[in-house]
C-alpha cells in the first residue's frame, strides 16, 4: 500500500480539505470485502505516533473504481484545535516550566487573558500535530473470515493543523507530478523571511491605538522543515536557508511627530523567560507565537511610553543575521474626541489569532428588557383578618431579562481597513476589551496570599447583531464610515421580586 496523495504542505487549516489517498491495487483486485482503514492520531508533542498521542477516530472506505481509498480528515480534525483565550505554560526547559506574564506576574500566580501578555506567549490550543496510520481489511473469498494488516500499518508523515479557515477563492499551490495541492503560506507572505513578511493578520500595516490599549500579534515562530515541496509553510522562516528557522526578536521603535526615532527602542527576544523559546524540535506550541505590542502591554511589561511619541513600529528580526524579516507595522496614537466613548473590540480572525479595532465616534448604549409578569392577589388572605395593603395587588414583575446593546461607529477609514473589517462582522468570537488600569492588591488575612481585583476586568464577550455588511469603496462611497451593533453576551443580573 502506498500514499499516493497528501497535502502539499505540512501546515493545514481546519476548514480546508485535508485529502489523503492510499492504494494497494493487488489487494483491491484479488480480495473481497476490501476496506482501507485510517486511524487518526493527534498530539501536542513531537510525534503523533508516540505514547502520548491520542487516537481520535478510525475511518473506513471501500476502494473506488480505481482501487483507491480517498479520505478527507478535515471534519474530524477541526474539533481538536480552538482559539487561545488565555496565557499559560509556554515551555518546559531544563525541567523548569515557564509561563506567560502579565504585569510581570506569571500566569501560574495570576491568570490572565492572551491579550494581556507582557512580551511573548506560545500557543496552547490553536495548533496541533497529527498523523495517520493506514492499513487494509479484506477476506480471501466470500464466506472467509476478515483479515487486516494492522500489525504493519503504513504511517503518514507528520502534519500540523491550526485554527484557520480557507476561502473558496484562496489560491492553492498545485504540484503537477503527484497532483498534490495545498496553501503555500510563504507565497501568500505569512512566513517571516523578508521585508514582505506579514504577521497572521489581514489588517492594514497602519493602525491606531490609545495610550492604554492591549494588542497582540500572532505569527509563525519557526518552521523546522527544509525548503521545497512538502515543507511546513512553503519556505523556512528566516532570511536565509541556513538560518535556524526562528524569529530572534520583535522590535518596537518609537517616533515623534517629525518621524524622528526617539531612542526608546524595545527588543523582545525569544527566550524562555519571555514566554518563548530559543530553539528546539518543532512542536505545536512553538509553531505559533503571540507577542504583546499594545501600549498597555508595553507598560505592563515594565516599559514606558515616551512623552513625545506620535507612533511606533513593530517588526520581526532574524535569529542569526538580525535582518528585518517582516513588514513594519505602524501604530499611531489615537485621541478620542471630547464627549465620545471609545469601544475596543477584539475578534478571532480568519488565520486563527486575534485582531483589534477602536470605535471612537458616536457609540450609543441601550438596555433591552424582557419582563415576566404575574397578577398578585390584593390584601392579606393568610392572617386572622383581611387587610388591604397598597403595595399588594395588580400586575407585578416576577423576573427581568435585560441585555445591553451598543451601537458602535467608526471614524472615517481607508478602503483597505473596510475590507479587513469584514472579518469582524463574520467572526464567531468577538469581545469588548477594556483599557489597562493599575491592578491594586487587597490586604488579606493570609500572609502568603495576595488578592487582586482583576477577574472580569478586561475581556467581555459580545456578539455582532448587525445582519449585513456592505463593503464600501472610494469610487462608490468616497469617505467610508461604518456602524455596527453588538449585544453583550451576559445578561444584566436583576433580583426577583
Amino acid at each position: 500500500m502506498n500514499i499516493i496523495q497528501q497535502p502539499l504542505y505540512k501546515m493545514v487549516a481546519t476548514d480546508e480539505e485535508i485529502i489523503f489517498a492510499v492504494q494497494d491495487l493487488a489487494i483491491a483486485a484479488t480480495k473481497v470485502r476490501v476496506k482501507y482503514i485510517a486511524e487518526v492520531y493527534v498530539t501536542s508533542g513531537a510525534s503523533p505516533f508516540g505514547q502520548t498521542a491520542l487516537k481520535i477516530a478510525t475511518l473506513k472506505v471501500i476502494p473506488n473504481d480505481s482501487g483507491t481509498g480517498i479520505f478527507d480528515f478535515s471534519r474530524v480534525l477541526e474539533a481538536y484545535v480552538s482559539p487561545d483565550y488565555l496565557g499559560g505554560e509556554t515551555i518546559v526547559a531544563g525541567g523548569v516550566a515557564y509561563y506567560s506574564k502579565a504585569n510581570e506576574i506569571t500566569h501560574r500566580v495570576l491568570p490572565h487573558s492572551i491579550h494581556q501578555i507582557d512580551t511573548h506567549s506560545l500557543n496552547r490550543n490553536a495548533c496541533k500535530i497529527f498523523g495517520i496510520k493506514f492499513y487494509l481489511e479484506y477476506a480471501d473469498a466470500i464466506g472467509e473470515p476478515l483479515q487486516n494488516t494492522s500489525n504493519s500499518p503504513l504511517l503518514s508523515e507528520t502534519f500540523y493543523i491550526h485554527n484557520a479557515v480557507r476561502q473558496e477563492d484562496d489560491l492553492l499551490g498545485y504540484e503537477t507530478q503527484r497532483d498534490w495541492f495545498g496553501y503555500n503560506y510563504d507565497w501568500n507572505y505569512y512566513v517571516l523571511n523578508d521585508t514582505d513578511g506579514k504577521f497572521l493578520t489581514n489588517a492594514p500595516t497602519t493602525q491606531y491605538i490609545g495610550e492604554a490599549d492591549y494588542c497582540t500579534i500572532g505569527y509563525f515562530n519557526q518552521s523546522g522543515e527544509g525548503l521545497g515541496q512538502g515543507s511546513l509553510l512553503g519556505k523556512k522562516i528566516g532570511s536565509t536557508s541556513t538560518s535556524s528557522s526562528l524569529v530572534k526578536f520583535i522590535r518596537i521603535t518609537f517616533y515623534n511627530v517629525d518621524d524622528a526615532d526617539i531612542g526608546s527602542t524595545l527588543n523582545y527576544y525569544n527566550t524562555v523567560q519571555n514566554g518563548s523559546l530559543t530553539w528546539e524540535t518543532p512542536v505545536p506550541r512553538a509553531a505559533i507565537q503571540y507577542t504583546g505590542v499594545g501600549t498597555a502591554n508595553i507598560v505592563g511589561a515594565g516599559g514606558s511610553l515616551p512623552a513625545a511619541w506620535h507612533y511606533y513600529t513593530v517588526q520581526a528580526f532574524d535569529d542569526t543575521l538580525s535582518n528585518a524579516i517582516s513588514k513594519p507595522y505602524y501604530f499611531y496614537k489615537q485621541e478620542v474626541c471630547k464627549g465620545f466613548e471609545k469601544f475596543r473590540l477584539t475578534w478571532l480572525n480568519r488565520l486563527g489569532v486575534w485582531d483589534y479595532f477602536n470605535f471612537t465616534k458616536k457609540n450609543v448604549r441601550k438596555v433591552n428588557s424582557k419582563r415576566s409578569t404575574y397578577q398578585q392577589i390584593k390584601g392579606s388572605w393568610n392572617e386572622d383578618k383581611y387587610i388591604k395593603h397598597g403595595y399588594k395587588g395588580g400586575k407585578k414583575v416576577f423576573s427581568t431579562n435585560s441585555k445591553e446593546v451598543v451601537t458602535l461607529q467608526t471614524d472615517f477609514i481607508t478602503e483597505e481597513a473596510a475590507e479587513w473589517l469584514e472579518e469582524l462582522f463574520t467572526s464567531p468570537e468577538v469581545f469588548v476589551l477594556q483599557e489597562r488600569t493599575p491592578d491594586v492588591a487587597q490586604s488579606t488575612a493570609q500572609p502568603s496570599s495576595t488578592v487582586y481585583n482583576v477577574s472580569n476586568k478586561y475581556v467581555q464577550p459580545c456578539i455582532i447583531t448587525t445582519s449585513s455588511y456592505t463593503r464600501k469603496t472610494t469610487a462608490n462611497d468616497k469617505l467610508k464610515q461604518y456602524t455596527v451593533e453588538i449585544e453583550m453576551s451576559h445578561n444584566k443580573r436583576i433580583q426577583k421580586a
